[in-house]
Order: C-alpha cells, then structure tokens, then sequence
C-alpha cells in the first residue's frame, strides 16, 4: 500500500458530529452504528437542504473525519465529523457544525474493495511509521467521491484516505 503525498493549505467543513463509541449500538461497519446512522442524519439533511450550504467546494463529494484524542486511545472514544468541504463559512446553516483542518502534508491511501471495510488503520499507521513519518496532527479524513458505490456495493468502490504526516524528529 503506497500512498502519493499532498500538500493542503487549511480545510474547512460543513457538516454533523458524532462523539463517544462508534460500535456501541453495533459493531461492523454498516449502516447500523453511529457512523453510519450520522452518514444518514447528514444525507438526509443534504438531500432536503443541500442548496442552503454556500460556498460548497465541490459537489458530489463527501467526508468523514476522525479526530483522535486521549479518550480515544483509552477508551475508545473518539468524534466523528461527517461533511462537504466549503471554500468559505459564512452562510453555513444552524444545524451544521464548521470544522477547520490545518494546512499539512498528506499521505494519501485509496483503499478498494473489501479493505475498505477492514481495521486498515493499523496498516497505514505501520507504514508511516516505517516509511520515517509520524502524523503531524491528532485526525485523519476518509474522502469519498463517484469511486464510491456504497455498502452494498462495496466490492465495487474506492476511497482515499488522508493521514497528515511530517518526517520523523
């Protein structure tokens, strides 16, 4: 698993929020626990509202952002941002939250098929470490596109994922 290498100045993000364990009302990865029931709070609230988010960056793409904490090494406790990018915040709705990503230099994974739904965490973090880079931030950002097909058709789909890196000190 190679990645490419990015470099992005600040991120911003409009969109819904999950804290506390993603798995507590059901493992797996599927529609049925807190992710995936905030994927579809979101969708709902994009397909019913979606022209009220200014400044949309990009239309037809989506992501999901981890941000990572000490509750989330000890507990396994940890938020779940889910959003559109925007060029600008202002006229962002009420109901929506505003993330901000710092400007980093990104390793950038596509994940296919079926290790989409794998602990692939474990593997990108083994290959930073070992490639000499450490995450230069506490987050990383899944970006999903036309390449996704959904669950269901998860054999058939592709996502990138963002891990904000910096050489090893």
């Amino acid at each position: 698993m190679e990645p490419t290498f990015v470099k992005k100045t600040d991120l911003y993000f409009a969109g819904m929020s999950f804290y506390g364990d993603p798995f507590s009302a059901r493992g797996g990865w599927d529609g049925e626990n807190e992710i995936g029931r905030l994927w579809a709070r979101f969708t709902q609230y994009l397909s019913e509202n979606g022209d009220k988010i200014g400044h949309a960056a990009q239309q037809g793409v989506a992501y999901e952002i981890h941000i990572y904490n000490q509750e989330t090494i000890t507990k396994g406790l940890f938020e779940v941002f889910v959003g559109v990018q925007v060029d600008k915040v202002e006229h962002v709705p009420l109901n929506l939250l505003v993330k901000n990503l710092p400007a980093a230099e990104y390793a950038v994974f596509t994940l296919q098929g079926e290790m989409i739904s794998t602990d692939w965490h474990l593997e990108i973090q083994d290959w930073i470490t070992q490639a000499g880079y450490q995450t230069a931030h506490p987050y990383s950002f899944q970006y999903y596109d036309a390449r996704f097909k959904g669950l269901d058709r998860i054999e058939e789909s592709a996502i990138d994922v963002y891990m904000p890196v910096k050489p090893l000190e």
